[in-house]
């Protein structure tokens, strides 16, 4: 008569090693993440499906590049597959939806995120710029400093020790544009999409007030010799309490010879359509001085 088989201590979020002797234990209520482990059913999310993959390896894996992104839970969460990181000499782990890449890390670029292995955000930010444009770069750069996760000089010591790497170039230029006073991603990329296509860098969450010195409203980003305000209106700001709020806000700063240009996401996707807006403005108000 054989013995039952122990049964390993599962992950927070209930993923367990199966075998061929234990798997009938693990069929109702669980599903399969990938060969060899099990979820319950009611599991579905990023962080159970990387502490998944993360026992079943039996091995010491890194997560990384735009999967560490998600882990902070940082603004770059478009890819459902893993990104993994093993040693120079380990095997690489061949499983659906998992890509894994060999290199020897140093110590400095790893951390602990919800009790898993996980790049830091500076040395994530570096090896991310191969990956993505530069104004998405920059929105989750802006976004890590604005958390304090990382500062500028962590990042600029990453790069200091990735000379060769894919993509520092762009990380060093992206380095540079960084702003931790951006609130958001979009912002952010609209700020950076400005500076591409010539525009001076406007200034992010500026408060401006009237010739009294009464606050009237926070811009988003913000032309200041220009008196030029320029916001991006997402999904949130389609309800009809927030349409009347920035109406009045918007009237406000009309009143106070402030220009409000409002960008939506098909100024984001046709990037003509953002130059053309943003051309206007300036030239409405090409009596006014420039500050360099």
């Amino acid at each position: 008569m054989s013995l039952p088989q122990p049964q390993p201590t599962p992950t927070p979020h209930g993923a367990r090693l199966v075998t061929d002797l234990t798997r009938w234990q693990h069929g109702k209520g669980y599903w399969r993440p990938s060969r060899g482990v099990r979820l319950p059913l009611e599991e579905h999310g990023f962080l159970a499906r990387c502490e998944a993959v993360n026992i079943v390896s039996k091995r010491t894996v890194v997560f990384s590049g735009l999967s560490a992104i998600r882990l902070c839970d940082g603004v770059e969460d478009r890819d459902d597959d893993l990104e993994v990181t093993v040693g120079a000499d380990d095997p690489l782990i061949v499983r659906p939806g998992v890509r894994c890449r060999r290199r020897q890390l140093d110590q400095r670029d790893v951390t602990d995120l919800h009790g898993l292995a996980v790049t830091t955000p500076q040395r994530t930010f570096v090896d991310v710029a191969s990956q993505l444009k530069l104004p998405r770069l920059v929105a989750v750069g802006d976004d890590f400093l604005r958390r304090d996760l990382c500062s500028g000089s962590d990042i600029a010591e990453v790069l200091d020790r990735s000379r060769g790497q894919r993509g520092v170039r762009r990380a060093r230029q992206a380095l540079a544009l960084l702003d931790p006073r951006a609130e958001s991603p979009r912002e952010s990329v609209l700020r950076i999409m400005l500076l591409e296509m010539g525009f001076p860098a406007p200034t992010p969450q500026v408060d401006i007030v009237d010739e009294m010195g009464q606050f009237i409203a926070r811009g988003d980003l913000v032309y200041i010799d220009k008196r030029i305000v320029i916001e991006y209106d997402g999904e949130h700001h389609l309800t009809r309490e927030t349409q009347a709020k920035d109406a009045a806000r918007r009237g406000k700063l009309a009143v106070n010879d402030w220009l409000v240009v409002t960008v939506v996401g098909e100024d984001i996707s046709h990037p003509p359509l953002l130059r053309a807006k943003v051309s206007a403005a300036f030239r409405s108000r090409s009596h006014l001085p420039s500050v360099e």
